[in-house]
Formats: structure tokens, sequence, C-alpha cells
């Protein structure tokens, strides 16, 4: 089992890597406002002139720790800690994304640009359709728990 970990994490890293590079294809067109919605507010805005702007979000950026190791073939790597940084910046123009870009301390051994997909992880879902886990609003009452609040009609 303990083999097979280093594997499970190199194909995890490999997806991501996909998915970074998917989405400089995949989110050009978004609105600023489903950018916001799916990455949150960027950790910096750059107004460029009056139709373009840069937003950027950085991810990770902490010091290293835990067990980092070298392999045959899977090459180097972090099993705790930080495993470098990633600044994706997005291009809009007219309030829509017309390119996107990632720089910073992005690759690990067997992913280029994975440690960027917790960037934009949730807005490449949002421009494939896949829709997030909406929250529970309510919990239906616990049988034989007690409503509170006023009685229907006729209750």
């Amino acid at each position: 089992m303990l083999l097979a970990l280093p594997l499970l994490l190199a194909a995890c890293a490999v997806e991501d890597g996909q998915r970074v590079q998917e989405a400089r294809g995949s989110l050009v067109g978004m609105s600023r406002a489903d950018l916001y919605l799916c990455a949150g507010f960027p950790s910096k805005r750059e107004q460029i002139d009056a139709t373009r702007e840069m937003l950027t979000y950085e991810v990770g950026g902490g010091n290293s720790s835990g067990l980092n190791l070298t392999l045959p073939v899977v090459g180097a790597l972090n099993l705790t800690g930080s495993a470098g940084y990633c600044r994706a910046t997005f291009e809009l123009m007219d309030s829509r994304v017309t390119r996107v870009g990632f720089s910073g301390d992005k690759d690990l051994a067997v992913a280029p640009d994975a440690v960027c997909a917790p960037a934009i992880r949730a807005c490449v879902d949002a421009a494939n359709g896949v829709q997030p886990l909406a929250p529970a609003t309510s919990l239906p009452p616990r049988e034989g728990a007690a409503l509170s609040g006023p009685l229907p009609p006729g209750g």
C-alpha cells in the first residue's frame, strides 16, 4: 500500500496539470462575475485601460516542510507541506476573460503547472457545466422532535 502512494500522488498531480492546461482555453469568454463566483476575489487587480484589466490569484507560497522523496521514474515528491506557489493571471476585456496565464514555482516533477490547480479548479468545472454541491439549507426534523413556530391552520 505504501508503495502505491507515490504513484497515486503522481496521478493526481498529472490530472491537476492537465486541468490547468485546459483552463487556458475553457475559461476564455467567462464573465468577471462568473470568475468571482468560482475563484473568489483576486489578490490583485490592475486596470490597464478603459476596457482591459488583469486579475491575479495567488496559490501557495508557504514554507516547505514534511517528507520529500526522490524516486526513480516518478522524480521528486513532496508528501506534506508546500510544493511551490502559483500566480494565475486573467486578462479581461470588456469584463470577459480573454487570456489566462500562470507564473511562479508552479511545476511538480511529473506535472507542469499542477500547483495552480486550486486557483482554477472550480472555474474549469463551471465552464464545463459541472455544478458544485449545494449546501443543505435546512434539515428535515428528526422523527419525534417537537416542531417550533406557529401551527398551520386547522393544526
